[in-house]
């Protein structure tokens, strides 16, 4: 066999250079000024010189307690290793005063004036200090973000006055914990980030199709094993499955709670609720138990032939409303928020038109369509969950039949920027979150990137174009007012692996925050980028992985690589690993006449095989979802070491000519998530 070696690093490592460069120098002139707070603030007063922290620095409470910023305080502390102590000084000092006569339109909002010698904030509520000292922390050095102690440097201050409030009350991101489950320390460093950028409301997906992931102590079957954990055959790895205690969701809660972050927990009914079938098989509209057991989103074709449960929760039973009050019962007590999400949608109504059972109930109660028993079903949960002191919100498909909805649903408006429209001209309180712009599952720049996205979805959601998005295109001044305000979706079908999903989120989820915050007239998409690159070197000290241009690409191959008989084709993938972990490789396709054929695939360390995966394959022009790509090969890393030279070897050929071009992509998930990223290697590298 003829190796042929494919190592495209030069000229990528020059490209690598260049763009660390031109950032820094962009770093460069926004350190002058210094003001790269994310969120924009509404209104910003730039003076000169800064305020010096050092160890005399002393912390000053007005109408409020130093616990009421206990963790910025805290932050500061173990960073700086000052002890910051609380007593009254003319200067050198931070004072924090608590004014609820403050003029600022919102609850959330502050004043903060910073000069050479004392830094004052003042806040309308509690929540208004804690937002108040997240732009406090974004105008220190990223070095605050330590975990620990980070030595002596200039932990200063530029001097500023700011007067800050939210657009909007709702600026949330969803995570879905059903396709794949992720622990609570994954969750708790997603909180972090969110209150670092004033995020403050996290919609928590907690049951699907995928698993059932909360405990409820009175139907115990829901967190049986058939129900959170993916079947063996599945062949995934066990941290993917899994289920909440509920004294874990109270800790979570908590943990949000002291980062001021409403959690609205999401029980999604009738439809998407193939576990809860599985664990109680008499909630279901007909028989159909088949497969006995949960998987991942993309085994649904091969089971079913398509996404969609071949059973719901029946809406005629009593016996259905009554486990759904118990549940409510329970969710209601563990989430203080205003809030409980109900799903409603996806639900395949084409069952409902099948049982005769429900058609005779349909008759008995005069209901005329499919569409109006989905609201007769929406009614009865919207009900239960007002009977528990809380409010209800589904997704934007109980619209179907809108007359006939309770108008104090709230709407979560997913199906297209118009959906937004859909809800508020009916009367109904919407959050704007249309897959057409906050889907972060989807494409943000490259379909033959090897990121981990759906690219059953047409469109590219850009960076650009998730900031450029205004829940308020196209409303009235009265539909306007009831936006509560945007969200960020994320949701885990394919990007299951802690970094891939970091990647997909970060750093589109910054431009949500500035979306839900800043003035619609003060967002500018160019400002906004360059205030961006100030933040990407904060996310790289809380070790948060994100998207780089270019995605996981490598290299690539051409006509003048391949051959019609099989031959080796050799990657350098050094600069991709930096840890123990899962890594992938992946092969495609992106122009000629003919495909690549694979036929296993090796990864080496200093030219020994470490790992091998044998199955055969074919890089083409699929991209859909509804099987699993196979022209992605994994490994394992177990012995990392940093001096070695990592290579992958593939044996392929070009199938009837050599007309075949495509992309190389490779992509390390560390075994500890949060440790370290791929970013700071590189760093080092360069």
């Amino acid at each position: 066999m003829n190796d042929v070696i494919i190592n495209k690093f030069k000229p990528m490592k020059k490209i690598l250079i260049s763009t660390l460069l031109g950032l820094l120098v962009w770093q460069g002139v926004w350190a002058q000024t210094g003001i790269d707070i994310i969120p924009r603030p509404q209104e910003i007063k730039q003076g000169s010189g800064r305020f010096q922290l050092n160890g005399q620095t002393a912390l000053a409470f007005k109408n409020c307690t130093i616990e009421d910023v206990r963790l910025f305080v805290d932050r500061i502390r173990r960073a700086t290793a000052y002890p910051l102590a609380v007593k009254k000084q003319a200067s050198n000092s931070i004072e924090f005063v608590l004014d609820k006569k403050l003029d600022v339109p919102s609850e959330e909002g502050y004043l903060l004036q910073v000069s050479n010698d004392k830094v004052t904030v003042i806040a309308r509520s509690q929540q208004g200090l804690f937002l108040a000292t997240q732009s406090l922390r974004q105008l220190l050095p990223t070095a605050i973000e330590a975990l620990g102690p980070a030595g002596e440097r200039g932990w200063t201050i530029p001097a500023v006055v700011i007067k800050d409030y939210p657009r909007y009350s709702w600026r949330g991101y969803m995570k879905d914990v059903s396709r794949t489950f992720f622990d609570v320390n994954t969750i708790k460093r997603y909180l972090d980030v969110m209150a670092l950028y004033k995020l403050n409301t996290f919609h928590w997906h907690l049951t699907d199709d995928q698993g059932w992931r909360i405990e409820i102590k009175k139907y115990p079957k829901l967190t049986s094993e058939n129900a959170t954990v993916f079947h063996h055959t599945e062949n995934q790895p066990a941290e993917r499955s899994g289920f909440y205690t509920q004294e874990q969701i109270k800790e979570v809660v908590q943990y949000a709670q002291d980062r001021h972050i409403t959690v609205v927990p999401e029980i999604d009914v009738p439809g998407h609720s193939w576990p809860t079938i599985l664990a109680y098989p008499e909630l279901g509209v007909n028989k159909n138990s088949y497969p006995h057991h949960i998987f991942p989103f993309v085994s649904s074709w091969g089971y079913w032939g398509n996404q969609f449960t071949p059973n719901t929760l029946d809406p005629t039973k009593e016996l259905t409303y009554r486990f759904l009050d118990d549940v409510l019962t329970e969710v209601a007590a563990l989430f203080p928020g205003s809030y409980i999400h109900f799903g409603g949608d996806e639900v395949r109504h084409d069952l409902w038109e099948k049982e005769a059972h429900v058609q005779d109930f349909m008759k008995q109660h005069q209901i005329k369509d499919v569409k109006a028993l989905q609201s007769y079903f929406v009614q009865r949960v919207s009900a239960i969950i007002v009977q528990k002191g809380k409010k209800p919100i589904g997704w934007n498909d109980i619209l179907a039949d809108a007359g006939n909805l309770p108008k104090n649903t709230a709407i979560m408006s997913w199906l297209g920027e118009e959906a937004i429209k859909e809800a508020t001209k009916d009367g109904f309180k919407a959050v704007a979150t249309p897959a057409s712009h906050l889907y972060f599952d989807i494409t943000q720049a490259d379909r033959n990137d090897g990121t981990m996205t759906d690219l059953a979805y047409p469109q590219i959601n850009s960076l650009k174009r998730v900031y450029e998005f205004d829940p308020s295109n196209g409303l009235s001044p009265a539909e306007d007012k009831l936006v509560l305000g945007v969200q960020g979706n994320m949701w885990t079908a394919l990007a299951q692996d802690i970094k891939d999903m970091n990647v997909q989120n970060f750093p589109r989820l910054l431009a949500v925050a500035e979306i839900g915050w800043a003035a619609k007239a003060d967002k500018d998409y160019q400002a906004f980028y360059h205030r961006l690159q100030a933040n990407l070197p904060r996310l790289d000290s809380m070790r948060i992985d994100y998207y780089r241009p270019g995605g996981y690409i490598v290299g690539h191959w051409n006509s003048d690589d391949v051959k019609e008989e099989y031959s080796m084709l050799t990657f350098d993938v050094s600069e991709k690993i930096y840890a123990n972990g899962r890594a992938q490789a992946g092969f495609f396709f992106v122009d000629g006449q003919h495909f690549l054929e694979i036929d296993g695939v090796q990864l080496l360390q200093d030219g020994r095989v470490i790992d091998t995966d044998r199955h055969h394959a074919l890089a083409d022009k699929f991209r859909g979802t509804n099987k699993i790509k196979p022209f992605y090969y994994n490994f394992t890393v177990k012995d990392y070491n940093a001096q070695s030279t990592y290579t992958v070897k593939a044996r392929v050929r070009a199938v009837g000519g050599t007309d075949s071009k495509g992309n190389f992509t490779f992509n390390l998930s560390p075994a500890i998530p949060f440790n370290k990223i791929e970013r700071l290697k590189k760093m080092i590298v360069e």
